[in-house]
């Protein structure tokens, strides 16, 4: 499932009434602006981002070889003006390696165990506890699915599953969530995406008073700089 949210500054009414002194402001006072949203406003969204979410600001804001990161979605910066200057966020729901995902791998002897994970600041959340395998169900690990046939539950609680990643350092387990008695039937366990995020009620607040703030303090200085 995708998502997009789309972050502006043409509704931000304080701001508006300092850019009311702009209509006679010289060409290369919008200019500026806009180039110093486009270039600024992505680093004060991931920090306001990352201050309720608990992620890493290189992961909402990869630089631009991603490096230090991994890439949740797309950030597409567009306009020529102050009025159509916006930051559009795309991206698809997120597993839950991104959120401080534990244990990163099943014990290797069938025991019980919790899966939690952090995603917003503060305690870490369960997701999902699985009991200790009993001794017919150890005998069944590594058959195929189909020969264990169907389970008797409409569904199983999370668990980690082999991604099948054979790549050195990619993700080898994630929780899966068997969604039917058909014991291949298994879907990922996934959260929140970046547009999600970045328009979350308490999120979105912040921004708006943060691009307001900064961008009004940008604008002061290139006023009194070009229109003396």
């Amino acid at each position: 499932m995708g998502n997009t949210f789309t972050v502006g500054i043409k509704n931000y009414k304080s701001l508006q009434k300092k850019l009311q002194k702009w209509k006679q402001a010289p060409e290369i006072v919008s200019k500026k602006m806009v180039s110093n949203f486009k270039s600024s406003a992505p680093g004060w969204i991931a920090k306001e981002v990352c201050k309720v979410y608990n992620i890493k600001q290189s992961e909402v804001k990869p630089s631009k070889n991603n490096f230090g990161g991994k890439k949740i979605g797309n950030i597409r910066v567009s306009g020529k003006t102050i009025a159509e200057a916006e930051i559009v966020y795309q991206g698809r729901l997120l597993t839950l390696t991104h959120f401080d995902l534990s244990p990163t791998a099943p014990p290797h002897v069938r025991k019980a165990y919790t899966i939690k994970a952090k995603i917003k600041k503060g305690k870490k959340k369960t997701i999902g506890k699985v009991k200790k395998l009993t001794p017919e169900q150890q005998k069944n690990v590594g058959k195929n699915f189909k020969r264990q046939g169907k389970r008797n539950s409409p569904k199983s609680p999370p668990m980690l599953l082999h991604t099948g990643n054979r790549k050195e350092g990619g993700i080898n387990y994630i929780p899966f969530q068997r969604i039917s008695q058909q014991r291949s039937d298994l879907k990922a366990v996934k959260t929140l995406s970046l547009p999600q995020m970045v328009s979350n009620p308490v999120v979105k607040e912040n921004i708006d008073k943060v691009l307001t703030e900064k961008l009004g303090g940008k604008l002061e200085e290139q006023m009194k700089k070009y229109m003396k």
